[in-house]
């Protein structure tokens, strides 16, 4: 059986995303850290699949270290399968890998707020990935970066955008063919016209030493999509050198009656009450609503990818301590700790997301520079005033996914039964 490294540092959201859609295919991997990398954690293993996540924050993890294991890894016959964060980890730049002689294209003439379904055109329709791959068929881009190829002639283009399907967004507006797109950009003050994306490339492939290759900037893990979710199962079998499938073993959801779980359980759904008050909130106060189950659709202004993320892996946190009913004391010790850094973050983002409301009633508002020194304030507290995230948030996930990592280890262990 192939055996798949699914790199977990830095994933947040999207790593949960992907651990889910891996689980419920039936693939078997296992959870891997840059600690573990740094160990030589990826010998025996054929693909290192990595999903999205901020690229910069997963190599500062990586090391310099860890930067040359994986190198040497795909340089002595491994494959690399990067989504979107993970493609653009895998890319030569200052904080990249330098596994493809491609760079990231700027900001500035690039489509940077696109979320939604999106056509796909394949450039080499005889390519593994596209067995079975249905005419018209609709994937999907989540906010993608998108590929500079300048000089990459070993490098080969898999798959290119079409167009936008109905449903979808740039940044806060939808994607309707009467859109007046040249005015909005003026508005916004950042690209919007969703014909920039068309054409460019979706998915690339190239060699590095003896081992191959694959980016994609396209989320083909996305919950419910079953083409996505076919094409994904092509790519690992093409990568892996054969089917990477198992049949799982009935879960087993048993409690085992460890003493910590009833102050577990409590702990992990007072954190859960309190997300979902304040996606409630924002709701009420027309700031996004729930576009499907795992992400928010928000308007321009607040920071509603750093929303879903909190909703995601805290309410993730709470299903799995109670589907696994024994989680010990040191787990119970961190979330303890959780809930007493939460705490101010849940009762200052009500006052920065009505200070936000009120600004947007002036007209449209940046994420990430105001005038308003309140919720300049606020913003730094909460989140930093850097595009990544920071501050209260980021400690507080952080800790989070230090919880969940050995539980969702511990699920995985159990599906194996």
């Amino acid at each position: 059986m192939c055996k798949i490294a699914f790199f977990w540092d830095e994933s947040f959201l999207w790593g949960l995303i992907a651990y889910d859609t891996f689980r419920e295919l039936g693939v078997s991997f296992d959870l891997l850290t840059s600690k573990e990398i740094h160990e030589n954690g990826l010998d025996g293993f054929d693909v290192l699949f990595v999903p999205g996540g901020w690229a910069s924050d997963k190599i500062t993890e990586l090391r310099d270290v860890g930067r040359e294991k994986i190198r040497t890894y795909v340089r002595d016959g491994g494959s690399y399968l990067g989504i979107c964060g993970g493609a653009g980890l895998a890319l030569s730049h200052e904080t990249g890998l330098a596994l493809v002689p491609v760079s990231r294209m700027s900001t500035k003439v690039r489509l940077p707020s696109f979320s939604g379904g999106i056509a796909l055109e394949p450039v080499d329709a005889e390519h593994p990935m596209w067995r079975g791959f249905p005419d018209g068929a609709v994937f999907h881009a989540w906010w993608p970066g998108q590929f500079a190829l300048e000089d990459a002639d070993d490098v080969e283009v898999l798959a290119i955008y079409d167009e936008p399907a109905p449903g979808s967004f740039v940044t806060d507006l939808p994607v309707l063919p009467d859109m007046h797109w040249e005015y909005w950009e003026r508005s916004y003050g950042i690209n919007l016209q969703p014909e920039r994306i068309i054409g460019e490339p979706a998915v690339i492939e190239t060699s590095f030493g003896a081992g191959k290759v694959l980016l994609s900037y396209l989320h083909f893990e996305t919950p419910d999509d079953v083409t996505g979710h076919e094409v994904l199962l092509n790519i690992l079998e093409y990568l892996a050198g054969g089917k990477p499938v198992t049949t799982p073993a009935a879960k087993d959801g048993g409690k085992t009656g460890s003493t910590d779980i009833t102050e577990a359980m409590t702990l992990a759904n007072s954190l859960k009450d309190s997300v979902d008050g304040l996606i409630s909130f924002g709701t009420k106060n027309f700031l996004w609503y729930q576009r499907n189950d795992w992400i928010l659709q928000w308007r321009r202004g607040v920071r509603g990818v750093e929303y879903s993320t909190l909703n995601a892996m805290l309410g993730r946190l709470a299903d799995t301590v109670t589907a696994l009913g024994d989680v010990g004391e040191v787990t119970v010790d961190k979330l303890r700790r959780l809930r007493e850094i939460a705490q101010p973050f849940f009762e200052d983002a009500p006052r920065l997301l009505l200070l936000e409301r009120d600004a947007m009633g002036e007209g449209p508002i940046s994420p990430l520079k105001t005038g308003d020194e309140q919720i300049l304030a606020l913003r730094r507290k909460l989140f930093s005033e850097s595009k990544r995230c920071g501050g209260l948030f980021k400690e507080i996930i952080d800790l989070a996914d230090e919880i969940l990592l050995p539980l969702l280890r511990e699920e995985l262990r159990r599906d194996r039964r």
